[in-house]
C-alpha cells in the first residue's frame, strides 16, 4: 500500500534508492587500494553522463549518438577555464585574451561548462528535433562527426590532435558523489514534472500525444537542454579525472560506453541508468584485469588482448536478444511506507453493499 501523506517521498523513492547505492558502492571503494579507488570515480564520473543522456533519451524514446558532443563541450570548456595561466599561454600562445586569463574555482567552472552546453543543445535542437527514430539517431551521429572534425583542427584552442595536457587531475570520490547524487536528483524531478510525462507519454504512442495537444517537439526541447546541462557537467569532471584531453577522448568510443550502459541497464528507467554504470563499470574492471593478466585473487592470468571490448560487446548482442528492457525491464527500484505512517484510520472499514455477498474470516464469500 503506497503513502498518501508523503506522495512526494513515494514517488521519489527511485532517486532515494539510486542514490543509497551510489553511497553504498562509493564507501566499500573507499575501503579499497588506490586503484580501487580511481575506478570508482570513473564510474560516478560515468554515471553523470549516462544519467544526463537519460534524460533525454529514456523519456523520448529517441537514440541520441550525439550526447557526447555535449560531454566534449564540458570537457574543453573546463579544461581551458581550470588551467593555470603560465600552461594556457605555453600551451596555447593563440588563445583569445579572455579565455587566456579566466580560471574559475573548480564548481564554477563545472557549472559554466553545463551552461555552455546548454547554448550547443539549442542549436542541436533546431537541426534535429524536427526528425523521428533512425533518422533522428543518424542526424545526431553526423553532428558527433562535425564537431568532432572541429575539435580535431582547431588548434588555437583544442590544440587538435596533440590534445591539451597539464589538467589537474585531482577528482576524487568524495568529490565527485554530490555531482552524481545532483544529477540523478535533476533526473528525478523532471520524470515527475509536467513536461517530463508528456514526453513519455509521446514516447509510448507520438500520434495520439499530439492529438491530445502535446507539442512533441518542444517537450524534447526541454528534455535535451537539461540532458545537456547534465552531460556538459559530466565532461568537466571526465577531463578532471583525466588529466589530458585529445578529440578521441570524447568520440565514438564514449559514445558507445554510454549506450551501453544505458542499454544494458534499462533505457527507460532512471534506476536502469544507474544500474547499468555500476555493472558495466565493474565488468569492465574485471575484464581490464583478466586482460592484462597477472593476479587476480589467488588465480594467475595470462595476458588476453582484447578481451575487454569482446566481451562488452557480447553483452550488449545478449542483452538485446534476450532481456531488451535491461537489467531493470524499464522498471524503477523503489520502496512502499507502511500505510499507518501516510494514514490514519477515521473508522471501521465500511460494510459490503446490500447486494454484495459478505467475507467470512477466511477469506470465502458467503
Amino acid at each position: 500500500m503506497t503513502n498518501t501523506r508523503f506522495p512526494l517521498l513515494s514517488r521519489g523513492a527511485p532517486a532515494v534508492t539510486c542514490t543509497l547505492l551510489v553511497l553504498v558502492v562509493s564507501g566499500l571503494a573507499l575501503l579499497g587500494s588506490e586503484t580501487t579507488q580511481r575506478t570508482a570515480t570513473q564510474m560516478l564520473v560515468m554515471g553523470v553522463i549516462t544519467v544526463g543522456t537519460y534524460i533525454f533519451v529514456g523519456n523520448s524514446g529517441v537514440l541520441s549518438f550525439g550526447h557526447v558532443v555535449f560531454v566534449a563541450v564540458g570537457a574543453y570548456a573546463t579544461a581551458l577555464t581550470t588551467m593555470p595561466h603560465a600552461l594556457k599561454q605555453a600551451l596555447l600562445p593563440a588563445l583569445p585574451g579572455w579565455l587566456a586569463d579566466l580560471e574559475l574555482a573548480l564548481p564554477v567552472a563545472l557549472l559554466f561548462s553545463g551552461l555552455l552546453s546548454v547554448l550547443v543543445a539549442a542549436v542541436f535542437a533546431l537541426l534535429t528535433l524536427r526528425l523521428d527514430g533512425m533518422a533522428a539517431g543518424i542526424a545526431s551521429l553526423a553532428l558527433l562527426i562535425s564537431v568532432n572534425v572541429v575539435i580535431s583542427n582547431w588548434d588555437a584552442v583544442t590544440r587538435g590532435s596533440q590534445g591539451i595536457v597539464g589538467i589537474p587531475a585531482d577528482l576524487t570520490i568524495g568529490a565527485t558523489v554530490p555531482w552524481l547524487i545532483g544529477a540523478i536528483a535533476i533526473a528525478m524531478a523532471y520524470q515527475l514534472s509536467r513536461p517530463g510525462f508528456r514526453l513519455r507519454a509521446s514516447r509510448e504512442d507520438p500520434v495520439a500525444a499530439a492529438a491530445l495537444g502535446v507539442r512533441i517537439r518542444r517537450d524534447r526541447s526541454i528534455a535535451l537542454v537539461i540532458s545537456a546541462f547534465v552531460c556538459g557537467v559530466g565532461g568537466g569532471l571526465y577531463v578532471r579525472f583525466l588529466g589530458a584531453l585529445t578529440p578521441g577522448d570524447v568520440y565514438l568510443q564514449l559514445t558507445l560506453l554510454t549506450l551501453l550502459m544505458l542499454i544494458v541497464g534499462g533505457i527507460r528507467s532512471l534506476s536502469g541508468a544507474v544500474i547499468g554504470t555500476v555493472f558495466i563499470s565493474v565488468l569492465a574492471e574485471l575484464l581490464r584485469r583478466i586482460e592484462a593478466g597477472g593476479g587476480v585473487g589467488p588465480i594467475e592470468l595470462h595476458p588476453h588482448p582484447g578481451i575487454q571490448q569482446l566481451i562488452l560487446a557480447l553483452t550488449l548482442l545478449l542483452t538485446l536478444l534476450l532481456r531488451p528492457g535491461g537489467i531493470t525491464s524499464g522498471r524503477e527500484l523503489g520502496f512502499s511506507l507502511p500505510a499507518r505512517i501516510g494514514a490514519r484510520r477515521k473508522g471501521p472499514p465500511p460494510a459490503p453493499a446490500a447486494d454484495e455477498p459478505a467475507e467470512s474470516p477466511s477469506g470465502v464469500r458467503s
